[in-house]
């Protein structure tokens, strides 16, 4: 690497309501033996939530609280407004989402509910845009480094999405949103939480709906550049969606036990691209997990057993054949289950850990339309986990640990494009992740921490099978395989700065690098149709800079940049140098929030900022996604004790026509990062009741 790496900041804001000890609590300890080992104190109502958090793991991540996000935001959504974080979607409310971390393609990034892992046939990326983050407590967003049983490895990260036990922070038991908006946007949400047995179990059930007309005017190039003749504004159609949604769970406090079944349905429009819309293309997704967890203790060790059951349904319908690949009507079923089991035992000073996997999934690809048989697909595999916490001074944790996957394929044949009927060999994979973790708590507001290793990424199932309707399936695809290390420092002081005026205060700086051999990457082609494919060698680095502060109690800022560098190393002249697809190297979010009591009530009012600058579609470098700004901003008030009215304004300024930078006069149409057109302004009224 020869340019100059890393010169870009960042800040993210987690400030709000903080923990509740008192601000002369002492640092605590623990002994083990003869040696202290450093144990960071609890956050008092003066220091920045998910404080501990930051300081005493050595991953760097971010915790996302549903309260600090619009009502109709989605968990890509909020992931989106993180340091290192781009969101990509088919645009407008609802739509297909996925989200790339440092770089690296949607599927180094693992998502899980619950410690459920969402993967079907290794496809470890799923739409994050179906799943509304009021459903949950809270997000938590891991970049680069993984904990070992949320999987280990990844460049990317992982989204573990986390359902909330119990009553409310105000001791409450219901909780009930509903709200309107544009775009016939709607939705209504209930939950019931409580504790039994003395607060021994803890419980949560939430039934919601969620839908949106959808259609949205937006500006059209038609296609040519240099012709402003031929611009105008078309409707988007075909973009509407409905969904319900509905979960229940109880287990203990400490998350060693826990029985959940989480339920959903979502019916959506394929409205195709700018160049070929569909308005008759749609499909429906149903999803069921149950999933259980139990402490397990044998002899000194001591941990948890887990197991899954997934089940996924799809229905495909394009009668016209508008999304690019052909007629289709088309039904896909997905089986996964599996178990797992955790754990731990000291050892002296230092702290062993093993985990272990099996799991098989099976697939299944209907074609409605014929009377072809149907065919299948299935993995299966396991996988074998090992770490141990070197205590090597009492402020410093060094923990190396090893995955290894062993995974066996029975791939489907094609089902659409030119390759359809084909039949795919079967596979073996067995891919290692081995990786070192350090954490060095230099005071006890300070922390220093990184990670390196290698990591193996597997096709996955979208990028095999395709199956969407708007993407072709790669069945000879190689995994993807190489380096990725990262280093950084986290400042988050427990007690006021700045003579008592600043607050809750957290910043973090940290960079990082990943080399990938045989990387795979999305190509979009004629039709805004995509194909994932083998680009060769790449390289990803950057920097972060996290940062939030509150003053005077009532002000509270946040805003995230991530400055990143993406190459192609290539024995083609036309694309060695080149960015990869979809990766623009500017991201940046930032957020003002000011809350005041005024009369017995709370009142808030917030303004937002995201820009992203211009990044390509293809390789080579050809298709442009313009650089963009857009502005939000809403207010939140209390009517009465329990009962809350808020308004959200996004793209405040309605912008729909996008500038390139070429020459600075060119208009196109305001598209995120896979080209696909957004909406001008939006407006949305909720209303929360609590009791």
């Amino acid at each position: 690497m020869t340019k100059l790496l890393y010169t870009s900041c960042a800040f993210v804001v987690l400030a709000s309501a903080g923990a509740v000890t008192r601000a002369d609590d002492k640092e605590p300890v623990v002994t083990t033996g003869e040696e202290t080992i450093f144990v960071i104190a609890p956050a008092p109502d003066h220091a920045a939530r998910d404080r501990d958090r930051a300081l005493g793991e050595a991953p760097f991540v971010t915790v996302l609280h549903p309260g600090d996000h619009a009502a109709t935001a989605s968990v890509a959504d909020a992931v989106a407004t993180s340091a290192g974080a781009i969101a990509s979607s088919l645009g407008g409310l609802g739509a297909y989402q996925s989200i790339s971390v440092r770089g690296a393609a949607p599927g180094h990034t693992a998502v899980l509910i619950d410690g459920v892992p969402l993967a079907k046939l290794a496809a470890v990326t799923t739409d994050l845009g179906r799943f509304p983050l009021d459903a949950f407590g809270e997000v938590r967003f891991y970049r680069g480094a993984v904990p070992v049983e949320l999987g280990g490895a990844g460049i990317g990260g992982a989204v573990d999405l986390v359902t909330k036990l119990g009553r409310g922070p105000r001791g409450e038991r219901w909780t009930a949103t509903a709200g309107v908006g544009s775009y016939g946007a709607r939705h209504l949400r209930a939950r019931y939480g409580d504790e039994h047995v003395g607060g021994q179990i803890e419980s949560s059930t939430t039934i919601g709906y969620q839908g949106a007309t959808g259609d949205y005017t937006y500006f059209d190039d038609n296609g040519t550049l240099l012709n402003k003749a031929d611009d105008g504004f078309k409707t988007r159609g075909n973009n509407g969606f409905d969904q319900i949604d509905a979960t229940s769970r109880i287990g203990a406090p400490d998350a060693l036990f826990g029985v959940g079944l989480r339920l959903a349905f979502k019916r959506q429009g394929l409205p195709g691209s700018t160049a070929q819309p569909a308005d008759s293309a749609r499909l429906s997704t149903f999803d069921g997990i149950l999933d259980a967890s139990i402490p397990a203790q044998l002899a000194t060790w001591a941990g948890r057993i887990g197991g899954f059951l997934l089940l996924e349904r799809q229905k495909l319908r394009d009668p016209d054949g508008e999304l690019g690949l052909g007629r289709a009507e088309r039904s896909y079923t997905t089986i996964a289950m599996g178990v797992s089991s955790s754990m731990r035992r000291a050892l002296g000073a230092q702290e062993l850990a093993l985990g272990a996997e099996l799991r098989a999934d099976g697939f299944t690809d209907r074609d409605d339309a014929s009377e072809m048989e149907a065919v299948d697909g299935v993995r299966a595999g396991g996988a074998a986990m090992a770490s141990i916490d070197l205590h090597l001074a009492p402020q410093l944790v060094v923990t190396p640990a090893l995955r290894l996957d062993a995974l066996y394929s029975e791939p489907t044949p094609i089902s659409v494009g030119p390759t359809a009927g084909l039949a795919v060999p079967s596979r073996w994979d067995v891919v290692p992740s081995p990786r070192v973790t350090a954490l060095l708590t230099v005071t006890d507001d300070l922390a220093i921490k990184g990670s390196t290793g290698l990591y193996t990424r597997l096709p996955t199932l979208l990028e095999v099978f395709g199956n969407r309707g708007f993407i072709l399936g790669a069945p000879d695809l190689k995994a993807e395989r190489g380096p990725a290390s990262d280093l950084g420092v986290v400042w988050a002081p427990a007690r006021a700065v700045g003579g008592g005026d600043i607050d809750r205060v957290l910043v973090q700086a940290d960079v990082f690098a990943s080399r990938a051999h045989d990387t795979i990457a999305f190509i979009t082609t004629a039709g805004f149709v995509t194909r994932a494919a083998n680009i060769g060698d790449t390289q990803a680095y950057g920097a972060e800079l996290i940062a939030s502060l509150r003053l005077a109690r009532t002000l509270s800022l946040t805003a995230s940049y991530t400055r990143l560098e993406t190459e192609q190393m290539s024995s083609d002249v036309n694309l060695d140098g080149k960015p990869v697809p979809r990766r623009p190297n500017h991201v940046a979010y930032g957020r003002a929030d000011a809350e005041r009591r005024v009369l017995g009530r709370t009142g808030s009012v917030w303004i937002d900022g995201s820009y992203q600058a211009q990044s390509f579609l293809d390789p080579a470098s050809l298709g442009i996604t313009p650089r963009r700004l857009l502005i939000g901003t809403g207010a939140r008030v209390e009517v009465v004790r329990g009962l809350a009215v808020a308004l959200a304004v996004q793209n405040v300024a309605d912008v729909r026509i996008a500038y390139l930078q070429l020459d600075r006069r060119t208009p196109t149409p305001l598209t995120d990062v896979a080209g696909f057109p957004l909406p001008g302004r939006s407006f949305y009224l909720s209303v929360d009741v609590t009791h």
